[in-house]
């Protein structure tokens, strides 16, 4: 209750509590915590602690309590019950759960699985195993139960703030998620970046939301995400903000410009070539505008009242979005203004120079191709 307070986080725990039960002489082999999660991806978090090396995290995703990894598995069992569960090893009768199998080929002796309880219902579990002969003592069995109350309190108070975090860099992205933890909550609390932008759009939306139900839109849009997303975080990008049926991502200019743009023109045409792969029927499924420019952002807390969104404002991102309109005027899915390219190698072709609405500098603009000359036009 001492130090466990101190962890970071509910690997660290693990990792102490562990250790700890190791030096007073426990002969712990493995010890695992599992936990439920809010995360769009993952509804379970495991981790596995083994000795001499720090635990390590298995994401379980939604979905796997109709699978045999989960169900008719220990943990389900605990977790249903409410009750612990242990089970010798180093005989060799017939197993009641598939699990013991792959714990008894790894040596272990003894297994302890208890439920660690929650606020609200929720119900986790922790397990530990050992591979001395004979297993565990009576004392030692005694001991570990003693210890799930005190356990649990502080795993839940470390894995309600790791769940926090995931909500938050999954609702609002990682480095806003870190910003807001770390204190950045006030109403007006803003970043200022230099960052290399991606802006994208779907062509057709319009018409696609005229022709299909909701449930097919939403299906539709989350697999061109599920195209562009990858290629972004894979340079180093980041999604700041999905603005209906296209994102904005950024990428931190702040260190080396050059080499932030040559990024975001990497992920932006691994973005187009992963949406060229895309079908729905005989036809391509996705026709997305892909703007790209260089300059300075501001993102934080604005809002009214109790209700605020952690959003990105700026001049250049009203460049960025003028810049993407004319993907459609130029027939062309990726346009680059003439400061995002400058200095960089690139096959892009000059598309002309425009004018845009609402500022006096024009700006060159180049793209993967050209249908026909049009005149530049101010947007």
């Amino acid at each position: 209750m001492g130090p466990g307070r101190k962890a970071a986080d509910a690997a660290a725990l693990l990792d102490g509590f562990s250790a700890c039960l190791s030096g007073l002489g426990l002969q712990l082999a493995r010890a695992t915590t599992h936990a439920p999660t809010l995360h769009p991806s993952f509804q379970w978090v495991m981790r596995v602690w083994h000795p001499g090396a720090p635990s390590i995290a298995l994401r379980r995703r939604h979905g796997i309590e109709g699978t045999p990894t989960f169900h008719g598995n220990t943990v389900e069992h605990v977790v249903e019950t409410r009750t612990p569960f242990r089970y010798r090893l180093d005989g060799d009768g017939l197993l009641p759960f598939p699990v013991l199998g792959e714990l008894r080929d790894e040596g272990l002796t003894d297994y302890l699985l208890v439920p660690l309880r929650a606020a609200r219902g929720r119900m986790g579990a922790a397990s530990w195993a050992t591979v001395r002969p004979g297993g565990f003592t009576p004392i030692e069995i005694d001991t570990l139960l003693a210890l799930v109350e005190p356990f649990s309190l502080l795993f839940e108070i470390k894995a309600l703030d790791d769940m926090l975090g995931a909500v938050l860099s999954a609702y609002v992205g990682r480095d806003p998620a870190r910003q807001i933890l770390a204190g950045t909550v006030r109403r007006g609390d803003v970043r200022l970046m230099r960052a290399a932008m991606m802006l994208t759009d779907l062509r057709g939306f319009g018409e696609l939301s005229d022709r299909q139900s909701p449930d097919h839109i939403v299906a539709a849009l989350n697999r061109m995400f599920d195209a562009i997303v990858p290629a972004v975080e894979a340079e180093g990008g980041k999604v700041l903000k999905y603005i209906g049926d296209g994102l904005l991502a950024v990428f931190d200019a702040d260190r080396d410009e050059a080499e932030a743009r040559r990024a975001a023109l990497r992920a932006a045409e691994a973005a187009l070539d992963a949406l060229a792969t895309l079908r729905d029927g005989d036809r391509a499924a996705f026709e997305v505008g892909v703007a790209l420019h260089v300059g300075e952002v501001a993102y934080g807390n604005i809002g009214g009242g109790d209700r605020v969104d952690f959003t990105a404002i700026g001049r250049d991102l009203n460049v960025l979005a003028r810049v993407e309109r004319l993907c459609k005027t130029y027939d062309t899915p990726l346009i680059a203004t003439d400061t995002f390219l400058h200095g960089l190698a690139h096959a892009l072709e000059p598309l002309g120079i425009v004018a845009l609405r609402g500022f006096a500098e024009r700006h060159a603009l180049f793209g993967h191709r050209r249908a026909a000359p049009v005149e530049a036009p101010a947007v």
